[in-house]
């Protein structure tokens, strides 16, 4: 007979770790459940392939909850006995457990009984405990990528301890006071330090309670009362800065509900909130180097996606009207309070997505109006043409924020044509009326791109080769459609508490991750702009059925022959296709097609393409600018 015997300490592991798995499988479901309703569920299947089936009872549950509780509180203390002896007990170095403690790291339950295993002080202790252990004691050349792994996983367990149904609120106090000089003093490192380090890891989603106790609370403390962090940086090269809000700021990037919150008013906390504009306004930001205004940067550029909330029931009350009145506030602030010197690359970045956020006002300005003189735009009365424009000025020389602001345009343009289109009595006109809106916005992103290189060839040379990316961006947006940004082409979709409604933008987008793979040109003049949009134009046209049938025929037969690449049938209709981009060299097949024939609507687009982008770049090349 033959006799089995069963581990019993390590078949519990094995049940806690699939409960962890169940539980982050769970957690995921809900997240992408989140974000697909912010799109109105764009995959019609989304709510089908995300239901979880039948609810595990209480009893069930609260097995989960005690398992994976006492995970976390042997995992807390192992990881503790291990960076004091080199491994632990178990034989595990600090990297294995880790690696363990990471497949957890997105779990309320754990998270939160991970840091109770600690005092806030202890915790935060531990970010320059890991830097030591990787300075001195650990053995490897990768010291510099372990501690910003282990950063991230840190990270990632507080902001899970951090949400609002495992205590975030609470939490947030404790580590308000273990950073507050005016209640502790630390003899050694600078727990303010660890805590924006912890705060700055991207793609982290903080609860909205904790962020809006811990930002209330150390919006309190006198940036020149916290020590500087001062050399040498950590071991990964990080020079993590000291300066209160910076990594609360940070933080509220990565949700928009709390930065709403924070900087916006309500009709109830009206007061609040402008005495709290006045105190940024009035703030030492130079203190600890200016790295707190990237943080704010980060804020409103998550608060301003919900200008484009009107009307969505999961949005809080009034919440466009609040975003367009804290984009009131921002704009000003980054103009009047902050030198052109000192914007950050990140700050350029997150402020495209601000301005990205204001689409009828930037278009409104390209084609020749004015926030005003002009009184239909949010905008109107509260922020001058000047102050808008100059802060396009200052984040259009990054590569970076130029792609952000063509990708929130592509779509606002795309947004205005399907919206238009199904019932106007007049099609071809309202199309080629809204491409020559479109040509204009882009002119004028030009215009301003160059203005802002000035005579530095370096710099115009720099803006010619971002246009050449804005441009391809720009294009595919507009005749893809969202997809493109939410997705479709790589821009990372929003995490669960970012706000979206698919014609808003929340992050940056990093271009050189959206287009390496498109063969983007170097560079791009006016006639290689005027090219592109005619050709995508074309596309929509014979999409909307505007083309003539000579024109179609010219398309299957007029490449010698033969049918152009951009000719296909479907179920036996004639369809003209684009290609993802669409750059200037793609676009010629279609200049060919289109000098075989004379075809109306296509003249019709020539003429107000052209015309639209001259306007538009004038009104760059023109534009007021705040010195």
């Amino acid at each position: 007979m033959a006799f089995i015997k069963i581990d019993t300490d390590k078949m519990q592991t094995v049940v806690d770790n699939l409960e962890d798995r169940a539980a982050a499988i769970d957690y995921e479901r809900n997240a992408i459940n989140h974000t697909s309703n912010y799109y109105h569920d764009p995959v019609p299947s989304v709510v089908d392939a995300t239901d979880a089936g039948p609810r595990p009872g209480p009893l069930a549950q609260s097995a989960y909850n005690t398992g994976s509780v006492e995970t976390a509180k042997a995992e807390a203390a192992e990881l503790q006995e291990a960076l004091e002896n080199g491994t632990s007990s178990q034989g595990r170095t600090p990297e294995e457990i880790l690696n363990q403690i990471d497949k957890h790291r997105d779990i309320p339950t754990y998270g939160a009984a991970f840091v109770g295993e600690f005092s806030a002080e202890e915790y935060l202790q531990l970010v320059y405990t890991l830097d030591g252990h990787y300075q001195v004691d650990y053995e490897g050349d990768d010291g510099g990528e372990r501690l910003t792994k282990s950063l991230e996983t840190l990270a990632h367990i507080l902001a899970a301890a951090s949400q609002d149904q495992v205590g975030g609120a609470d939490l947030a106090a404790d580590f308000a006071n273990a950073v507050d000089p005016a209640v502790i003093q630390p003899q050694l490192e600078n727990p303010m330090t660890a805590l924006n380090a912890l705060l700055s890891v991207s793609r982290t989603a903080y609860g909205t309670g904790f962020l809006a106790t811990l930002a209330d609370n150390l919006e309190d403390i006198e940036p020149s009362s916290v020590p500087f962090a001062g050399a040498p940086p950590f071991v990964n090269g990080e020079f993590y800065t000291a300066d209160p809000l910076a990594g609360v700021l940070t933080a509220m990037g990565s949700n928009s509900e709390a930065s709403l919150n924070y900087l916006t008013i309500d009709g109830a906390n009206d007061a609040e909130i402008k005495k709290r504009w006045e105190m940024l306004r009035q703030r030492d930001w130079d203190y600890h180097g200016g790295s707190g205004l990237d943080g704010l940067s980060a804020a409103t550029a998550a608060a301003s996606a919900y200008r484009g909330a009107d009307g969505d029931p999961n949005a809080p009350a009034d919440a466009a009207g609040r975003a367009t009145w804290m984009t009131a506030q921002a704009i000003p602030f980054f103009v009047d309070h902050v030198e052109e010197a000192d914007f950050t690359a990140t700050m350029k970045q997150n402020l495209a997505v601000l301005l990205g956020n204001s689409p009828k006002e930037l278009a409104g300005l390209a084609n020749g109006g004015s926030l005003e003189i002009n009184q239909h735009y949010g905008l109107s009365g509260m922020v001058t043409d000047a102050q808008f424009e100059t802060l396009l000025y200052r984040v259009i020389d990054d590569a970076n924020a130029a792609g952000t602001l063509a990708a929130a345009m592509g779509q606002y343009h795309r947004g205005q044509i399907d919206s238009d289109m199904p019932t106007v009595t007049d099609p071809e006109e309202t199309l080629t009326g809204q491409y020559k809106k479109a040509a204009a916005t882009m002119g004028y992103l030009d215009g301003i791109a160059e203005l802002r290189a000035g005579d530095n060839s370096a710099a115009q040379a720099n803006a010619k080769s971002n246009m050449g990316t804005a441009l391809s961006v720009f294009s595919t947006v507009l005749g893809t459609g969202v997809s493109a940004v939410t997705g479709g082409t790589g821009l990372a979709v929003a995490g669960p508490l970012l706000y979206s409604t698919g014609s808003t933008v929340t992050r940056p987008i990093i271009v050189n991750q959206l287009t390496k793979d498109w063969n983007t040109p170097d560079t791009v003049d006016e006639a290689d702009i005027d090219t592109v949009l005619r050709a995508q134009a074309y596309v929509a046209a014979a999409n909307y059925g505007l083309l003539s049938e000579e024109a179609l025929e010219a398309a299957a037969t007029g490449n010698n022959g033969g049918p152009f690449s951009f000719y296909t049938e479907v179920n036996g209709q004639p369809t003209i296709t684009a290609p993802a981009p669409m750059t200037p060299q793609a676009a010629q097949d279609y200049m060919t097609w289109q000098e075989l024939l004379t075809d109306p609507t296509m003249d019709n687009l020539d003429v107000k393409i052209s015309k639209g982008y001259n306007m538009g770049y004038r009104q760059g090349q023109g534009a007021k600018i705040i010195k």
